[in-house]
């Protein structure tokens, strides 16, 4: 008697639930310090990743002469490094700096590697692991006066902040507002590598926000 069986193909996940489950990881207690910033060693930022989705690759991109470093007419570099999780592929440009962010000339091979890892980390963020550390970093970055509603600093301790139903409330009626609001809203699912507004962080809302209100003053000018 011969048995049929069947193979059960495996779900591909999407990105909103490689964000759920990454973004969830406390990376705190991994976290070392040079210069002004805390930072997330690529090492065990790798290792992270590769024990939830094994299959996980990155790619770091080369100039045409074959080196991971792509040059401005003053010296100045960056490095591009694409991460690919289930199917779902980011690519970050990330500028050459020193430990203090500074931009920096002339790079040496060092330094260059070192933001090759940077990137690379980065990139894994945008999938969800220890992604607040770069809401934060972000928001020293922007010194914005509005504290009640962009806070300096973000307690370490607390999960990755979604955006506030205010805010979501207040992007969802621009885009009902605009006769291509399908295709606006499309835009940002896209450019954020989310499958829902719902899904969209505290800082990037706060982003949209600025821009739609910007859009606003310029149509009223």
């Amino acid at each position: 008697m011969t048995t049929n069986k069947t193979a059960t193909k495996k779900r591909t996940p999407t990105f909103g639930e490689i964000w759920n489950c990454l973004s969830r990881v406390n990376v705190n207690k991994h976290l070392e310090k040079k210069g002004d910033y805390d930072y997330l060693p690529w090492a065990i930022a790798w290792a992270i990743v590769m024990e939830h989705y094994p299959e996980t690759t990155f790619q770091n991109q080369l100039n045409d002469n074959g080196y991971p470093c792509f040059y401005d007419p003053q010296g100045f570099g960056m490095v591009r490094v694409t991460v690919t999780v289930c199917g779902h592929s980011h690519t970050e440009d990330y500028m050459i700096t020193n430990y203090s962010n500074r931009v920096i000339q002339d790079p040496d091979p060092n330094q260059v590697n070192n933001c090759l890892k940077r990137a690379l980390v980065k990139c894994l963020a945008y999938f969800g692991l220890g992604s607040y550390l770069y809401n934060q970093l972000d928001m020293l970055e922007l010194e914005d006066d509005s504290a009640d509603e962009v806070p300096i600093a973000i307690d370490k301790q607390q999960a990755p902040i979604l955006l506030t139903k205010l805010q979501q409330k207040a992007i969802e009626k621009y885009i009902e507002t605009r006769d291509n609001g399908q295709k606006l809203l499309d835009k940002y699912l896209d450019r954020f590598k989310i499958d829902n507004l719902s899904e969209l962080s505290k800082y990037d809302a706060n982003r949209c926000l600025e821009k739609i209100e910007e859009k606003r003053g310029n149509h009223a000018n």
